[in-house]
């Protein structure tokens, strides 16, 4: 879970409190394979508290989403090229995204898509090797 309180400004209707959860029956389609993930970490002060005594955040919105976007990429990337062979948005049945605001979702599976299509497109990949 993630709770995130911000001052007053652009930021403050993103806020709020989030949580996965996940409801597994006996006969779940949920298939949890060992290895097979795609992690990125960056140092970036997109979001950050210099001030300890206030419980708001400084928060730089552009710079965020640009760190959201290229994380995706980069955990999309190697969680595609897993040693069983290249995985694509088509062998994927369900995702999950993170979703402060509108359209954030919508901008992410485009986003996946162009990473599919671009890897497609490589001449590498062209010519077979």
């Amino acid at each position: 879970a993630d709770i995130a309180v911000y001052a007053s400004g652009n930021a403050r209707p993103t806020g709020g409190a989030g949580a996965v959860a996940m409801l597994v029956g006996p006969n779940a389609p949920l298939a949890l394979e060992r290895g097979m993930r795609g992690t990125h970490m960056e140092h970036v002060y997109d979001f950050y508290k210099p001030d300890l005594s206030s419980e708001y955040p400084v928060v730089d919105g552009r710079l965020s989403i640009q760190c959201y976007l290229t994380a995706m990429d980069k955990c999309y990337q190697r969680f595609s090229s897993q040693p069983k062979g290249r995985l694509t948005l088509e062998d994927i049945d369900f995702a999950c995204f993170h979703s402060p605001f509108t359209r954030l979702v919508q901008k992410s599976y485009a986003r996946l898509m162009l990473n599919d299509f671009l890897l497609e497109s490589s001449p590498d990949r062209k010519s077979g090797s």
